[in-house]
């Protein structure tokens, strides 16, 4: 990969995880209310999915990786799924230290390939914090192509040019 495009990107990469922080800090400033019960945090992310971004799932993990609601889709809640072990997933095997500042923010991995939907996907997450105590973290699966376009510093006709 040339270096122009390794930047297009890197600045794809940031543009993303700047347009999804603000939603996904208020998810998370209305789930640390209701961590530590399930069914009330499985309602906090139901109504955040209505209200959100276009993402294909929204769940909470903690932060040995386990996962403490359900699966929310747009249209339904699959409790099968919590407690699961998600720690050696892409996301979480790809993210910073849990106490590091950075996840003040939101957080982007690589693209992969869905374990649920078996199409690619990136996870965004972002921390659930009370006071300076990390719990964990609320996660976003979208699909990389149901994304809207985002504004880079580099015309199309340039990238195109840095994949020959």
């Amino acid at each position: 990969m040339t270096e122009s495009l390794r930047e297009t990107v890197h600045k794809q990469h940031n543009a993303l995880r700047t347009l999804l922080h603000a939603p996904l800090r208020s998810i998370a400033s209305h789930a640390v209310r209701v961590w530590f019960n399930r069914e009330r945090l499985d309602v906090v992310l139901s109504e955040a999915m209505g209200e959100c971004f276009q993402c294909d799932l929204l769940y909470a993990i903690d932060t040995d990786g386990r996962q403490v609601s359900s699966n929310i889709h747009e249209r339904s809640i699959d409790p099968g799924s919590y407690g699961q072990d998600l720690s050696l997933r892409p996301y979480l095997v790809t993210m910073p230290l849990p106490g590091n500042v950075a996840f003040q923010g939101a957080f982007l991995c690589e693209v992969y390939t869905s374990q649920v939907s078996r199409c690619p996907c990136v996870t965004v997450m972002c921390g659930v914090t009370s006071g300076p105590t990390t719990l964990g973290f609320i996660a976003a699966d979208l699909n990389p192509h149901h994304l809207p376009p985002l504004q880079t510093a580099r015309p199309t006709s340039q990238l195109a040019a840095d994949l020959r």
